[in-house]
């Protein structure tokens, strides 16, 4: 063998032996074996572990409950571990096949939060004619996660989850289809908005930087009226329930068997063993409430705050990895990271719209226009975690030129106009694309004067150095928009407006805070089969929701907005469908 074909065997087999199980490298040196020693390979291979590596912190050892501790057995064909969007949908798609459906749920009751579905063709989108090219909407997904999640999951997505979302509508007795300029609910009935639609009249989605497509609409106030019937419909069917139990184990009797059991812990201490004859369903939701885990797989986003702080029988915040871990702990493999924190801002006082950006230095550090998304990846990482966003008297006339995305201003209308809904609205709703004058200077913090010297004055007190570097910013922005082309961040010219009528306004948009934290178990992307370390199905085990991986990874692109809660509908249906079909 020469030099060169063993040079690159040799370091293509080292890389390909080492194999990452739960931290620890395990090294193949047999591989090298057969070849005369390179002289200038310089990799040293790591010798053998005497014994393999402890399980990281946040993961520990599954519980030890001896037999005699079980203080209830129950027995159903199907066990579904969460009872929320996804846990639900399954519920109901598997007990539409006959079999029997045990939901175990740490709250209370079932749970949910916000609103927003992203779906392709679903009856309404239909009724208004959004169509698009689907595979361009997942191939920028792709793009914006540098292709690690997975495609085939995103195309079930964009083939089902408009029936899907008809189906879950379907137990509706009456909708109540709202435009964003509706201000009015009909709580009669289930409410449903399509966001960010129409379209601003010269938007051409070809030529955006950060192009986004029509398919986000939101339930109002919430999901939870919705989520209410689908609840109902499992009760219906037979589905029975099981609250304030905490799962804390999975059965599997042998290394390479069957998952056939899930032990839950009432809020009495008691437990409960809850048997599956055919398969156990994990749809425990995320793990952004547990501190050790985003520690360990996301340490950058472990101090966000986490704004949808849902809370169990016992007071405590749900979503803390329960699924991830019991999985773990019977040979579930947890996706391959970077996990993606879904942290983004809904902007300043022009939402997310494409003004110029000043960080705590007075400098520009990025091309605005892009979503709201990458704006957050952009911003936390500047000193305060925030930015000036900075515009002129003309921004009225200014937003129909501005993009569209979650967070976007398209439209400013007189005060009295402002379309403005119910407060319990707003945690579905984020914001809307229309606002007013009036409004935007009666926002928090926003800073308003008659001159540039004034703004910069205000917007770094006490700080000469900074004033002078804003001021110098503002006018090389100024002149990057007069040759419009923006020749330093190559920000699109029709998006560039000088900062020169009186009044001037800055306010501070924020890189945002946590909503989920998006990492889970890698599953068969045709059933949601949960996959061992070595990538084979472990019989009887799937997941759902965002205990499930391969959607989401190094970072949540607002690309298609809504599309969190479309996968836990459409996996959860498909999981349903599956176990209800063993």
């Amino acid at each position: 063998m020469d030099e060169k074909q063993n040079g690159a065997l040799s370091r293509r087999n080292f890389l390909k032996g080492g194999a990452l199980a739960l931290g620890g490298f395990v090294a193949a040196p047999a591989l090298l074996a057969g070849c005369a020693k390179n002289p200038d390979d310089h990799l040293i291979p790591p010798a053998p572990p005497a014994e393999p590596p402890p399980p990281p912190a946040w993961l520990g050892t599954a519980p030890e409950i001896p037999d005699g501790k079980i203080a209830e057995e129950r027995v159903a064909d199907v066990v579904i571990v969460g009872a929320g969007l996804a846990g639900l949908t399954a519920a109901r798609a598997a007990s539409e096949h006959g079999v029997s459906v045990l939901v175990m749920e740490r709250g209370s009751t079932w749970q949910c939060r916000s609103g927003q579905y992203g779906t392709i063709g679903n009856r309404y989108q239909r009724a208004l004619g959004i169509t698009f090219d689907k595979n361009e909407a997942i191939l920028e997904n792709m793009k914006q996660m540098g292709y690690r999640s997975d495609q085939r999951m995103w195309k079930y997505w964009a083939d089902h989850s408009g029936e899907d979302f008809d189906w879950m509508l379907d137990l509706a007795p009456a909708v109540h289809v709202m435009k964003e300029t509706d201000t009015e609910l009909d709580r009669s009935k289930i409410n449903l908005m399509m966001m960010h639609y129409p379209l601003p009249a010269g938007y051409n989605r070809a030529e955006e930087n950060s192009p986004t497509y029509p398919t986000v609409m939101t339930l109002l106030p919430s999901q939870e009226p919705l989520l209410k019937l689908v609840y109902e419909k499992c009760l219906a069917q037979g589905c029975k329930f099981i609250f304030a139990t905490r799962a804390r184990k999975l059965i599997r009797e042998e290394a390479d068997g069957r998952v056939t059991a899930v032990i839950g812990e009432d809020i009495h201490g008691n437990f409960v063993q809850c048997a599956a004859r055919k398969a156990v369903v994990l749809a425990t939701g995320d793990y952004g409430n547990n501190k050790e885990m985003m520690g360990y797989f996301v340490p950058w986003a472990v101090d966000y705050m986490n704004v949808f702080p849902n809370r169990d029988a016992w007071d405590s915040p749900t979503n803390t990895g329960d699924g991830h871990k019991m999985a773990a702990w019977v040979g579930g493999k947890i996706e391959d990271g970077p996990h993606a924190p879904m942290i983004h801002t809904l902007g300043g006082p022009l939402g997310v719209d494409a003004y110029l950006l000043l960080n705590d230095d007075g400098k520009r550090f990025v091309n605005e226009d892009i979503g709201g998304q990458q704006l957050s990846c952009a911003i936390y990482r500047q000193r305060g975690d925030y930015a000036w966003q900075i515009f002129d008297a003309d921004f009225p006339q200014q937003l129909g030129a501005m993009g569209v995305s979650h967070g976007s201003v398209n439209h400013c209308v007189p005060a009295a106009e402002n379309p403005k809904l119910p407060p319990d609205c707003q945690w579905a709703i984020g914001r809307t694309s229309y606002t007013s004058v009036e409004d935007v200077e009666k926002t928090s913090g926003l800073v308003k004067a008659d001159t540039i010297e004034a703004l910069a004055a205000a917007l770094a007190p006490e700080r000469p150095a900074v004033q002078k570097t804003i001021l110098a910013e503002i006018a090389r922005y100024n002149k990057l928009a007069h040759a419009h082309h923006d020749a330093d961040f190559g920000k699109a010219a029709k998006r560039l407006f000088p900062i020169e009528k009186a009044p001037f306004y800055a306010g501070k948009m924020r890189g945002g805070a946590l909503l989920v934290n998006m990492g889970g178990l890698t599953v068969n992307p045709e059933d949601g089969n949960v996959l061992d370390r070595q990538y084979h199905g472990i019989p009887g085990l799937y997941a759902a929701g965002n205990t499930q991986g391969g959607r989401f990874v190094g970072d949540y692109p607002v690309v298609t907005a809504g599309v969190s809660h479309a996968f836990a509908l459409v996996y959860g249906r498909l999981v349903g469908n599956v176990v209800g079909k063993l």
